[in-house]
């Protein structure tokens, strides 16, 4: 299956880092510099934790959906736990990276896409 850029739009990715970058405002994470190792450092614990949750509880959704669990905000929903709430996080961090370092992740995304289709099969040979 080949991907057109029509597919996944500059703009799309653009909305959803507005988004990030708004919540992530109103939440206090632009009140002090951080560097850029510091957010690569961010990115590293997010992929950390996907793999904590998946050692915990493997692809399952552990969401506590009785709500007693102590960092539901009042009348809010409860918090997301599982590999899928940590690739959410993931996706979040990256999106905020891109913002405050001006990528443009969807134009990156489909020229590293169109170069990968390049590559040969397994390309590199290295081995995990």
């Amino acid at each position: 299956m080949s991907m057109d850029e029509g597919y996944l739009t500059n703009s799309v990715l653009r909305d959803m880092s507005a988004y990030v970058r708004e919540v992530n405002y109103a939440n206090g994470w632009f009140d002090r510099e951080r560097t850029f190792g510091d957010d690569i450092a961010l990115l590293h614990s997010e992929v950390s934790e996907m793999l904590e949750a998946y050692r915990e509880h493997g692809l399952e959704d552990f969401t506590d959906r009785s709500g007693n669990i102590g960092t539901v905000p009042e009348n809010g929903p409860p918090k997301p736990e599982g590999v899928g709430s940590e690739a959410a996080d993931l996706l979040i961090r990256l999106l905020d990276f891109c913002s405050r370092y001006d990528v443009e992740l969807g134009t990156e995304f489909f020229r590293k896409m169109r170069y990968n289709a390049t590559r040969g099969h397994r390309h590199g040979g290295k081995a995990l």
